[in-house]
């Protein structure tokens, strides 16, 4: 079976895939696996360390609307994308094209839905988030299946062929690590603290690391807690670690990326996060209590519907700019994770809502899909 995926730029879009990619190596030795994506993105750094997937970068990028001069660049380069995708379907001779997100992801799924018509390809694409993505909006329409994380997504593929809620996929990493002394000394943590992981997706957050630093003297005052903040690779780590050294918090770690997320879930007495699809599915497979704090810039305010979902389940704590302002972000922190029982409910009801079984959910519907298609 040779199964291409397309999409990425953020961690959001492209984790999920890289977790699809993980389950279809594992079962199907004899599988073929691709990737076409952009070299801006997120998978152009991490493909490398996966040999066995073949990484096809094309150019393409979002609709510029802001003049009509970015508009048709924006389209030329979308015709440049579709042309080198063409080229990857004659190399690679795709028998399922997967989107899952992202404007790379358009050409070789709608390219795959075209073919499609006359040759025995198949497309599918997969929605991580509570509200579709306008590309993904666009292709339901297209392809053969939609792949759901929340039902509630449902509204936004009135036109979809089939419809089915699978959860969105993590790495086996996030299941498979556990609370360690080895992991604690690898992230420099001491074990008996109450952990706190803060962090802001693939791209950062630099609202978190400025709460974070506002209260660097209540948090080094604070000497039951610790806390694992991760930056992003945007920021600058070391002038954040000489900011919290001159104010004595030595109980905050400062990394700028973390390559193995799995073992820093598994020491996290509570997350603080961003309200990304893939953090969300991270947070409730491990079954870890979390502060969400929706970032505003979201195309269709996407993450506050995802932290809804989850707070309509009393599964987490939304903490929006409001609140923040109000309150303090380390303020609800310290409140949330001294309070056993907050945090005992919160974890309760998130693992209840983690999908574990997503991966092999998508994996059946993969192989349904390739059954119908006589492959």
């Amino acid at each position: 079976m040779r199964v291409l995926i397309a999409g990425g730029g953020t961690g959001g879009h492209f984790y999920p895939a890289l977790a699809m990619m993980e389950e279809l190596a594992k079962t199907d030795p004899g599988v073929s696996l691709g990737f076409v994506g952009t070299k801006r993105g997120i998978e152009a750094r991490i493909l490398p360390s996966y040999p066995w997937v073949r990484f096809f970068p094309v150019l393409v990028r979002g609709l510029d609307r802001s003049s009509k001069l970015r508009a048709a660049a924006s389209l030329l380069l979308l015709l440049v994308g579709m042309i080198q995708t063409l080229l990857v379907f004659v190399r690679f001779r795709p028998q399922i094209v997967i989107g899952v997100g992202g404007y790379a992801s358009f050409p070789a799924v709608a390219l795959g839905a075209l073919l499609g018509k006359v040759l025995p390809i198949r497309t599918m694409v997969h929605e991580q988030n509570a509200v579709a993505g306008l590309v993904n909006r666009v292709l339901g329409r297209m392809v053969d299946k939609v792949l759901l994380t929340y039902p509630q997504s449902r509204r936004d593929f009135p036109k979809a062929k089939h419809v089915v809620v699978t959860g969105n996929p993590i790495r086996e990493e996030f299941l498979a690590a556990r609370r360690t002394p080895a992991a604690y000394r690898a992230f420099g943590l001491r074990p008996g603290l109450r952990t706190v992981l803060v962090f802001g997706g693939s791209l950062g957050s630099s609202q978190l690391i400025d709460e974070v630093l506002r209260a660097k003297a209540s948090i080094a005052e604070t000497d039951d807690l610790q806390v694992l903040l991760v930056t992003g690779k945007a920021a600058n780590a070391e002038r954040i670690r000489e900011e919290l050294r001159a104010a004595g918090a030595k109980n905050v770690r400062v990394v700028p990326y973390i390559k193995k997320m799995g073992e820093a879930f598994a020491l996290a007495d509570l997350v603080v996060a961003r309200a990304g699809a893939t953090t969300l599915a991270e947070i409730t497979s491990c079954g870890k209590p979390s502060i969400l704090v929706p970032w505003e810039g979201a195309a269709d305010d996407h993450q506050r519907a995802n932290a809804l979902a989850l707070e309509s389940e009393q599964a987490c704590t939304i903490a929006d700019s409001n609140v923040i302002v109000q309150r303090g972000l380390v303020t609800i922190i310290r409140e949330t994770i001294r309070n056993d029982l907050v945090l005992a409910q919160l974890a309760e009801n998130s693992r209840r809502l983690g999908m574990r079984q997503a991966r092999a959910l998508i994996l059946g519907e993969i192989r349904a899909t390739m059954r119908g298609a006589g492959v």
